[in-house]
């Protein structure tokens, strides 16, 4: 059984022209009449039941995070960036974003960045 839930979020945009996306997962980009930006974010965990999926929304697994940096709004997902383990497997997790930006902001999709560390003995 595939357990899947929608999320939404929204951000203000004032005083930025340009988003810059660090999300982990497919991005589907829509042009709207608002100032702000709207995410509906859809979850599905192939492995995964609708428990599992539930308390992993409780603990803020998918909040979405934004900071500014000059004239740039970056969203990502911090909680995202590690990998989940469900009885010794990865969880697979299956995301896709459906961004709604104001007509006139320009956007930047880059990969979220995830930090690799291998130990050496």
């Amino acid at each position: 059984t595939t357990a899947s839930k929608p999320f939404t979020r929204a951000f203000n945009t004032d005083g930025t022209d340009l988003l810059r996306l660090e999300l982990p997962g497919e991005v589907d980009l829509r042009v709207w009449d608002s100032p702000s930006v709207r995410f509906e974010i859809s979850v599905s965990l192939p492995t995964g039941n609708g428990p599992m999926l539930n308390e992993l929304a409780n603990i803020g697994r998918y909040n979405l995070m934004s900071k500014t940096d000059a004239n740039v709004l970056v969203i990502n997902a911090p909680n995202m960036q590690k990998q989940l383990k469900v009885k010794g497997q990865d969880l697979k997790e299956n995301l896709i974003f459906v961004v709604y930006v104001p007509k006139k902001m320009e956007v930047q999709i880059t990969p979220p960045i995830v930090a690799l560390a291998e130990v050496k003995k």
